[in-house]
C-alpha cells in the first residue's frame, strides 16, 4: 500500500506542474497528454509486475546443510532469492549475511551474490516484527517476512535459460540468515526493452516542448518513464516503500539531467539568438535613422 502512495505521489508531483505551465500557454500541446500518459504509465505497470509476480512456478530452500538444489524453469522466468531468517541472531554479523549461488543448466551457467540486511536490537533476542509475506510463512528453515526501512531481504536474478537448473550455494556468511529460500517466478520485462521505449519517449517530450513548450516537459516525461525502468531494478515483494522511493533518484539523475538539459541549452541557444538578431536590427534602425538625419541636414 505504502508504494502504490509513493508512486502516486511522485506521479502527480511531477505532471501537476507539468500541466499547469501547458496550459498557460496560449497553445497548449495537446500532443503531450496521450505522451505524458504513456510515460505515466510505466512506473505502474512496473511497480505492479515487479511486486506481484503471480505464482511461484517452484521453489526449495538452500543453506550451508543442504547446498544443492535442482529447480524446474520454464521460459522467461526469473529466480527470487529471500532470506530464512535466524530466529535469535547472535555472533559478530547479527544483521547481515552474504551468499553466493552458482546457477547451471543446459549448455550455460552464470553466478548470483547478494548481501542481507536486517535490523537487530541490540542486547535483545530478535525484535524485527514478523510482517510474514503472503503465501510464506515461519517454517524450520528461518523467518521469512517483508523488509523495514534500511533492511535488505530478498533480490531477483534473471535466468538465462529454463528446464532443470541446478543451485548451488558456493559461499553464505553472517548471522543474519541461516539459509535461503529459492522461487522460480515469471521475470518482469527485460530492461534492454525498456530502456529504448522511454529514451523515445523523453524524445517526443523533449521534441513537443522545443516546438510548442512548455519548458522542461521532455525532462518530465523523460523522468516518469526512466522512473519505471529503474524500478524493474533491485525491488522485489518483499522491499519496503524505500525502494520504490530510492528508484526515483537514478530517474531524476538521468531524465532531467540529458533531457531537461537538452531542452535548457536550446533555449538557451534560441535565447541567444534572437536577441543578436533584436541587436542587429536595432543597429540597422539606428544606421537607417542617422542616415536620415545627414540626408536631411545635407538639404
Amino acid at each position: 500500500m505504502l508504494s502504490a502512495l509513493v508512486i502516486a505521489a511522485v506521479i502527480v508531483s511531477i505532471l501537476g506542474p507539468t500541466i499547469k505551465r501547458a496550459s498557460n500557454l496560449a497553445n497548449p500541446p495537446y500532443l503531450a497528454i496521450p505522451v505524458a500518459l504513456l510515460a505515466a504509465a510505466m512506473p505502474c505497470l512496473m511497480a505492479y509486475l515487479v511486486l506481484n509476480p503471480g505464482p511461484t512456478l517452484d521453489e526449495a530452500d538452500i543453506s550451508p546443510l543442504a547446498q544443492e538444489v535442482t529447480l524446474q524453469v520454464p521460459p522467461d522466468s526469473a529466480l527470487l532469492v529471500t532470506a530464512n531468517l535466524t530466529e535469535n541472531p547472535k555472533g559478530s554479523q547479527p544483521g547481515k549475511s552474504n551468499y553466493a549461488l552458482a546457477l547451471s543448466g543446459q549448455g550455460w551457467a552464470s553466478k548470483a551474490t547478494g548481501e542481507i540486511r536486517r535490523k537487530v536490537k541490540k542486547g535483545d533476542d530478535d525484535k524485527v516484527d514478523v510482517n510474514v509475506l503472503e503465501g510464506d510463512q515461519i517454517t524450520e528453515s528461518g523467518k521469512r517476512r517483508a523488509g523495514k526501512w534500511g533492511e535488505d531481504l530478498e533480490e531477483r536474478f534473471k535466468l538465462k535459460g529454463d528446464g532443470p537448473v541446478k543451485v548451488e550455494l558456493t559461499n553464505f556468511d553472517g548471522d543474519a540468515a541461516n539459509g535461503l529460500h529459492l522461487r522460480v517466478i515469471k521475470a518482469p520485462p527485460p530492461a534492454w526493452l525498456l530502456w529504448p521505449f522511454a529514451l523515445l519517449l523523453g524524445a517526443i517530450g523533449l521534441a513537443i516542448e522545443l516546438r510548442q513548450g512548455p519548458t522542461q516537459l521532455g525532462g518530465d516525461i523523460a523522468f516518469l518513464a526512466l522512473y519505471g525502468v529503474f524500478l524493474h531494478d533491485g525491488v522485489t515483494p518483499a522491499d519496503s516503500f524505500q525502494k520504490v522511493a530510492f528508484a526515483a533518484f537514478p530517474a531524476a539523475v538521468v531524465g532531467w539531467g540529458l533531457f531537461a538539459s537538452i531542452g535548457y541549452l536550446v533555449e538557451r541557444s534560441r535565447s541567444k539568438a534572437a536577441k543578436e538578431e533584436e541587436r542587429v536590427r536595432r543597429d540597422e534602425e539606428t544606421a537607417r535613422l542617422a542616415e536620415a538625419n545627414r540626408r536631411r541636414r545635407g538639404r
